[in-house]
């Protein structure tokens, strides 16, 4: 069985056109989706801040682009991270782009996310539950958000978008056997060795057992009394 590579995905091939491209149209796409996700879902953000308002990095490991989140009932915010959000966020949400997507639109248990170590979150965990279950309530769906989005033009966004998942799903398939061939050396050296320790200790817990078969009860107290000091070479 193949380990998973939740980060190896065709988000990946991306990186150089984020690198690269324009940051005005990074900022632009940023602003146009929490627009679009205010205007669907403004619920989410008064459930998620009846306590107080904070703010997010959200950190996909498959994308260089670490995204600024803030969540405030009236004026929520998303951009790509600057220098000094570290000082003013009040945790991380870190993982592959899918997982978080998935997580978006709930989609995936967030707490096996967790356990699995496919998702990761620092700094105030409970903010980031607080916003995992306001999701919960709602009934999310990024595909009708992006059609919507391009307004008289949505049915032939429909038809990129549904061209573009089929790539997609073509390529994930392509960059899994990839890694799989990739890796595949070394679990089955990993399994080898797996298997070397696991004989190596039957045969300690057996030499154990012999010693303790021929050694008289009264040594075998005075050894466990002793620890098996050594003696003092002085």
């Amino acid at each position: 069985m193949s380990i998973k590579r939740p980060s190896f995905t065709p988000f990946l091939l991306m990186n150089p056109i984020v690198r690269n491209g324009p940051a005005f149209a990074l900022e632009r796409l940023c602003q146009h989706a929490m627009a679009t996700m205010y205007r669907r879902h403004k619920p989410v953000f008064e459930r998620v801040t009846e306590r107080e308002t904070f703010a997010l990095l959200v950190c996909p490991t498959d994308l260089d682009l670490d995204l600024f989140l803030a969540l405030d009932p009236k004026a929520p915010v998303l951009r790509p991270a600057h220098e000094g959000d570290d000082n003013i966020i009040a945790a991380r949400i870190i993982g592959p782009l899918p997982v978080l997507l998935e997580l978006l639109e709930g989609k995936s248990d967030g707490d096996a996310l967790f356990f699995s170590r496919a998702l990761r979150i620092e700094g105030r965990t409970d903010l980031v539950v607080a916003l995992r279950n306001a999701l919960d309530g709602e009934e999310i769906d990024l595909r009708s958000a992006v059609i919507e989005s391009f307004g008289a033009l949505g049915p032939v966004a429909s038809l990129a978008l549904r061209a573009a998942e089929a790539a997609y799903r073509q390529m994930q398939s392509d960059m899994d056997r990839v890694a799989d061939t990739l890796m595949s050396p070394i679990e089955k050296r990993l399994g080898g060795l797996d298997r070397r320790l696991g004989e190596h200790a039957e045969n300690i817990s057996g030499l154990q057992k012999s010693v303790k078969r021929r050694t008289p009860r009264t040594a075998q107290t005075a050894l466990a009394g002793d620890d098996f000091a050594l003696p003092d070479p002085s």
